[in-house]
């Protein structure tokens, strides 16, 4: 997989991880991600998704089996995504989670509570 490929397929998880949000707090989210990321190297680090990309991306032929996503705040310009990557020895892309189909190691997580920034 591309790095142009796996950073299409964050950009698409944090899309989900948005609709899921909304459907939560029945309210928008907006569209414009903070990270926060954990594994990889990460203890919870701030970033853009740009850096996440940057960060996650192992290679042609190695990933990270699992990704968690999720949105944990909503503000009125951004939200920030929930992001860990599993501590499975990466691999191929045909071992990762991949549920739903497409989704390749980005598993979909449904916080607890989502802070609401109103500022």
């Amino acid at each position: 997989m591309s790095k142009l490929e796996f950073e299409r397929l964050l950009k698409t998880a944090l899309e989900t991880a948005a609709i899921n949000a909304e459907s939560r707090v029945r309210r928008n989210v907006p569209r414009r991600f903070n990270v926060l990321l954990y594994g990889a190297g990460h203890s919870g680090d701030l970033m853009d998704v740009q850096t996440a990309v940057d960060a996650l991306y192992l290679g042609e032929d190695r990933v990270y089996l699992i990704i968690d996503v999720a949105i944990v705040e909503i503000g009125k310009r951004f939200s920030t995504a929930f992001v860990r990557a599993s501590s499975h020895r990466p691999g191929s892309f045909n071992q990762t989670w991949n549920n739903p189909v497409g989704s390749g190691p980005f598993k979909q997580l449904i916080p607890k509570e989502i802070k609401i920034i109103e500022e």
